[in-house]
Formats: C-alpha cells, sequence, structure tokens
C-alpha cells in the first residue's frame, strides 16, 4: 500500500539544521508512539513516554504533531490505511462476485496483518472503551463497509447477486475478516510472526467467503 508522507519544505538558509532533521525525527516520534501504544495503550502513553522513547524533548514532538490523536491520526495515515480504503473505494468493477468479494477479503486480512501492531492498538483499544481508538476503528470500518457495498450494489443491480441485503452484506464481510484477525491476536504465538499471514488465516478467510459467495450467487 502507498505510503502518504508530507511535502518537504524548504526552509531559509539560517535554519538548515531543522529541515535535515525534520523526516528523521517525525520518523522515530512515529515509530516509538506505535511501540508505546502497543505496549501500554494509547490513553495509558504520554507525550513525555514518546518524547524520552524517541531520545527527543515534549517540543520537537509537538513542532510535527499539535497533538497525541493528531500522532495517532498520522500513524494511520502513514501506514496505508487511508491509501486503502480510497483505492477501495475507487476500484473498477472488472471480474465477477465471486472472484472480487474473495479477492477483497484476502487483500484486506494481508494488509491488516502487515500493519497488525497498529490494528491491535485500534481494536484493543477501542474495545476498552478509548474515546480517540473507538472513533478512529468505527470510521475505518464504516468506510470499508461502505467500499464494499459499492461494488456489491453493482453485481446486484445486474442481477449476480442474490441478495437485497447489501449493507448487512457488507458489514458480514468486513467482520469475517476482523473476526479471523482478532482470533489470531488471542492465540499465543508459537513461533516469530512473519512478514505474510499465516496459512491458517488465509485458509479460514478464504473459506469462510467461499460459503458466503456460494449462498448469494
Amino acid at each position: 500500500m502507498a505510503t502518504v508522507r508530507d511535502a518537504t519544505i524548504a526552509e531559509p538558509a539560517s535554519r538548515p539544521r531543522k529541515l535535515r532533521r525534520g523526516p528523521l525525527t517525525r520518523k522515530q516520534i512515529l515509530d516509538a508512539s506505535l511501540r508505546l501504544f502497543s505496549e501500554k495503550g494509547f490513553a495509558r502513553t504520554s507525550v513525555r513516554d514518546i518524547a524520552q522513547a524517541a531520545g527527543i524533548t515534549d517540543a520537537a514532538i509537538y513542532y510535527h504533531f499539535a497533538s497525541k490523536r493528531d500522532l495517532f491520526e498520522a500513524l494511520i495515515e502513514e501506514r496505508g490505511f487511508t491509501a486503502a480504503l480510497e483505492n477501495l473505494e475507487r476500484a473498477e468493477i472488472t471480474v465477477g462476485p465471486r472472484e472480487a468479494i474473495t479477492g477483497i477479503a484476502m487483500g484486506a486480512l494481508e494488509f491488516i496483518y502487515s500493519n497488525r501492531d497498529l490494528m491491535k492498538v485500534l481494536m484493543l483499544e477501542a474495545m476498552s472503551q478509548d474515546a480517540v481508538a473507538a472513533e478512529e476503528y468505527r470510521i475505518l470500518v464504516q468506510r470499508w463497509e461502505k467500499a464494499e457495498a459499492r461494488i456489491l450494489r453493482h453485481y446486484a443491480e445486474h442481477g449476480q447477486l442474490r441478495t437485497e441485503a447489501i449493507d448487512e452484506l457488507a458489514t458480514q464481510l468486513v467482520l469475517t475478516v476482523l473476526g479471523v484477525f482478532a482470533d489470531y491476536l488471542m492465540k499465543p504465538m508459537m513461533e516469530p510472526a512473519s512478514e505474510t499471514p499465516p496459512p491458517e488465516l488465509m485458509r479460514h478467510v478464504e473459506a469462510a467467503m467461499h460459503h458466503i459467495v456460494q449462498g448469494i450467487t
């Protein structure tokens, strides 16, 4: 997935040091914040905690981010969540429903797994009723459901689906992927995580999509 980066703005000649350190400092902040959010939780991590972990001052964080929430939103943006949703929202429909439904689900699982640390923070903090995490999670899931529903509605309008409950179906498809990933999080890891989802996760999602598709096409 594409990563969104802030454009670099040229600084006056008298301030070359800030320009040179800016991108590195921003990455330090994002890396440290994700590590701490994962270990301590969003609400229990302070700006000072992040500054100490990144080896910088509190002021350096506020130079890049207006608030801890702004930092959290930057993590979501720069880890590619926004770009992935925009791609799904604009995706051209060039294959049949069986291939599309399964392909979207498998692609979503791969993307979520590749960002499992941030997804874990979003899900666990939302479950613990942290207001910021809960809202960010809700926004992402709702966009995913609406993008999925747009594609399903196309198939329904062309007589390729045997259901009119498009919004409910979109929710079911999204929750199936999230449920499989949540189950993975609950299980103890027997070996170090790889860069790609474990084969059993892929099989679970593929089988679930197969059963769903059988009932609606």
